[in-house]
């Protein structure tokens, strides 16, 4: 299964060391301003070699968009984008053609295909995300259109055994990209990028949390029973390698179930829901900020493998801009399917 979304649909191809990558989007309306600069720009968020806390592979990920584009605004065809690779190093991966590295999914993709690209991981490499990020980037314009009040903002709140406070609400993707942690609280960043630092140095690897915040999210959007708006997130965000869970709600949430029934279902003051139920009841958006957390387990890359090759030692900066990717991806999915219903609020 390579693609994303049941009316907008997006397709991801490609292996890290082939000669592109790239994403095939099918399902977008006409007339949606879209330029090269504005899925590059998404690109540019998530490519390698940005700082020193990230792989030194040098990829600049110029986009090429091949279809579905016409003066700067979509044609309702399919939109084809791709990235050629430039900066490959498949000798670095020779000896891996038969030996399975520890953690990463080279057994058991051996186990099922019984023939794999061992380069780089080949479709299991994290490169395959900047697919993700294309798609991303042309749902943003589709949103902005359609739903200009909505926001997806997504940070880095936590990096190994080191928590950030919860941001106020209106933070920009600037504010977030001013570190290079893509943590927005300046001190725990300036700890955070020593940690990943110092796990670099050492072959070692971090974990941890990615916060995604959703401002201006229709009421009403998502599809019950099975279409729940929470389940389609999660859905893309658990598609993403490396992601261990999803919660749903505030960063105090573990708090906030030890209290009573009437306690965590208490609205605010204002008389809005609470921000418990992480902006979602019954499977839909009930009008306050759709709060997630996103879990990532450190990267499987240790010790000898992790000093000879070009990896992350925590892909949480880079992985920022996919998860907002692919919860733009699934809120255009989902705004599609509203728009096609005869129940639309």
């Amino acid at each position: 299964m390579n693609t994303f979304g049941s009316l907008f649909r997006v397709t991801t191809f490609g292996e890290s060391h082939g000669p592109a990558m790239g994403a095939v989007i099918d399902g977008c309306p006409a007339g949606v301003p879209l330029t090269t600069a504005q899925v590059q720009q998404a690109l540019d968020r998530r490519r390698p070699g940005q700082s020193a806390v990230t792989t030194a592979r040098a990829e600049a990920d110029q986009v090429e968009l091949l279809s579905g584009v016409y003066e700067d605004k979509t044609l309702g065809t399919p939109i084809a984008a791709v990235v050629r690779n430039q900066d490959q190093r498949s000798q670095d991966y020779d000896a891996l053609k038969k030996e399975d590295r520890p953690g990463h999914a080279d057994r058991v993709w051996r186990a099922r295909f019984q023939h794999r690209d061992p380069r780089g991981g080949g479709r299991t490499s994290g490169r395959e995300t900047l697919c993700r990020v294309i798609g991303g980037a042309v749902a943003d314009a589709l949103l902005r259109r359609e739903v200009p009040a909505l926001r997806v903002v997504a940070w880095v709140s936590q990096v190994g055994p080191l928590v950030a406070p919860l941001p106020a609400s209106g933070l920009t993707r600037a504010q977030v990209d001013a570190h290079v942690t893509r943590c927005p609280d300046a001190p725990m960043a300036a700890h955070m990028e020593q940690r990943i630092l110092d796990a670099k140095r050492d072959g070692d690897s971090l974990g941890g949390a990615i916060m995604v915040r959703v401002e201006g999210v229709p009421v009403g959007l998502g599809e019950p029973v099975f279409g729940k708006l929470k389940s389609r997130l999660a859905d893309g965000f658990s598609s993403v390698g490396a992601v261990t869970g999803v919660v749903w709600g505030p960063a105090d949430l573990e708090a906030r179930l030890q209290l009573s029934g009437k306690a965590f279902h208490a609205p605010n003051a204002d008389g809005t829901p609470s921000e418990a139920y992480g902006g979602i009841q019954g499977g839909l958006a009930n009008g306050a900020p759709l709060l997630a957390r996103v879990l990532f387990k450190p990267p499987a890359t240790l010790s000898d493998h992790a000093k000879a090759g070009r990896h992350d030692p925590c892909i949480l900066p880079r992985a920022v801009p996919v998860i907002e990717a692919m919860a733009s991806m699934a809120l255009a999915d989902l705004w599609l399917a509203l728009l096609a219903s005869p129940h639309r609020p």
